[in-house]
């Protein structure tokens, strides 16, 4: 083999190593994507079906207010009226956030 197909051979062997690694990163980055998009699809659908806590939490918050009113206790009567406001709020927030679309909130989107 002479000189100049020697470095021909090298310069070759480099493109086609250079090529190979371009390919994984692009199917790295590729399954990056795929992956934090499907994560952010289960985060996206649970918001939608979670909504029951914040109801039961309103009950207990309920319960507690009318039993901290017959015994007196007014720093449990403020408790539980705090409680049931922040859920209330809550149920608002997620109601605004699912009803007008994803990526959307007030007609202004993202």
């Amino acid at each position: 083999m002479t000189k100049g197909a020697i470095t021909f051979f090298h310069l070759q062997k480099a493109k086609d190593t250079k090529q190979k690694l371009q390919e994984k990163v692009y199917l790295m980055k590729r399954k990056i994507k795929k992956s934090t998009f499907e994560v952010k699809e289960k985060f996206y659908r649970k918001s939608n079906i979670n909504r029951t806590g914040n109801y039961v939490s309103i009950i207990v918050g309920v319960l507690l207010l009318i039993m901290s009113w017959y015994v007196q206790i007014e720093w449990l009567i403020w408790l539980s009226t705090i409680s049931i406001f922040s859920n209330v709020f809550l149920l608002t927030i997620k109601g605004a956030m699912n009803g007008k679309g994803r990526g959307q909130m007030n007609g202004i989107t993202k």
